[in-house]
């Protein structure tokens, strides 16, 4: 099949792309002396995550969720961070069984009362793998900087826990579009990491990664000696959120595009495509950009008020688009628009090579 045979809209990926953005992450982290931890919530795609272990240099990969855990050990994917904290009593039952299925699992803690819970699940001949959880002033999850000692105090009283070590993932920072000032913020914060990470291990040996930083933050962090690998998830695919943000580091392309046709034109400079916004996910500020012979377009805008099933264009009436014309987009923002598709169209060229399923779509618990 050809590119121009899939129906719309659709989601493709572009493979030379995609495997050149594996590579200069891989190389960009391995010459930082890191190893990556890529994060599955970007793709929801197992063939995805066995690319990027295949690629070399990871420690393993991250969920964002334990359904996300539980499909990645179903395709036989073993190293697993669930890098959000898991409390309701009958997910920790699920914990408990995945760890014995996923040889490499590890989970995030941060409260006292889920520490009781999952420490029900080990045992001191097959404990539970734990990182702590540390809040980087982002108040989402995560003990307090100056918390996260004691509560090491108090993992360490449970034999079926295995404290392997910390997590501080400042989220927030990620699309600052200064590198200067996003870098200035990220380097205050997890410094900050890195002196709860170095008071902890000097207590417990045990205590040995320092896992966080994203895409956007991932050029400064590299440069905290103390952290071990990278929670990197956005740049095997992109978008154009990203797009908007001075990358200070190795400049991935965005691989995901979305191929839309437009289905009605009247008005000069104006024109009607099939994806809205149950095709592409809405983020403010970061809408959809056209490309146009590879290249990101300036002439093209895209907007969401034609609502849900229909995108809007607009460019200079110099230019004509008609009625089963297509157009190929690079996403707003890749994690939910991936979530919104059952499978993702593998492309090299103009061609169709594969069809990827995207397995872990709605894995949100």
């Amino acid at each position: 099949m050809l590119k121009k045979e899939l129906d719309t809209p659709s989601l493709i990926l572009d493979l030379d792309v995609f495997e050149r953005n594996l590579v200069l992450m891989r190389d960009f982290a391995a010459a930082a002396g890191k190893k990556l931890r890529p994060h599955a919530k970007t793709h929801k795609c197992p063939e995805i995550a066995k690319r990027q272990l295949a690629a070399g240099n990871c420690a393993g990969v991250c969920a964002a969720k334990l359904s996300e855990a539980e499909g990645l050990a179903a395709a036989g994917i073993h190293d697993i961070l669930i890098t959000s904290p898991v409390t309701a009593p009958w997910k920790i039952a699920r914990i408990g069984a995945l760890n014995r299925i996923a040889s490499g699992l590890q989970v995030t803690v941060d409260d006292p009362d889920q520490l009781a819970i999952l420490a029900e699940q080990g045992s001191t001949e097959h404990p539970v793998h734990v990182l702590i959880d540390i809040d980087p002033e982002m108040g989402r999850t995560g003990v307090p900087f100056a918390d996260a000692p004691a509560f090491a105090r108090l993992v360490a009283k449970y034999p079926s826990l295995a404290l392997d070590g910390v997590q501080c993932y400042a989220g927030h920072l990620q699309h600052i579009p200064g590198f200067s000032e996003r870098a200035a913020e990220c380097t205050r914060l997890m410094r900050g990491g890195a002196a709860v990470f170095a008071a902890i291990r000097k207590e417990f040996p045990s205590c040995r990664i320092f896992t966080g930083a994203g895409t956007g933050t991932s050029p400064a962090d590299v440069l905290i000696p103390e952290l071990t690998d990278i929670q990197v998830g956005s740049y095997c695919m992109m978008d154009a959120e990203y797009l908007g943000v001075e990358h200070g580091g190795p400049n991935y392309f965005p691989a995901l595009r979305m191929i839309s046709s437009v289905i009605s034109s009247h008005y000069p400079g104006e024109t009607t495509i099939d994806a809205g916004t149950k095709a592409l996910y809405v983020t403010p500020g970061a809408p959809p950009r056209v490309l146009e012979n590879g290249t990101v377009s300036d002439t093209f805008t895209y907007s969401w008020d034609f609502g849900d099933e229909h995108g809007h264009l607009k460019y200079p009436a110099t230019r004509t688009l008609k009625p089963g014309d297509r157009i190929e987009l690079v996403v707003s923002h890749c994690d939910p628009t991936v979530n919104l598709f059952d499978e993702l169209w593998i492309i090299r060229g103009e061609e169709v090579v594969d069809r990827w399923p995207v397995t872990l779509r709605g894995c949100c618990r």
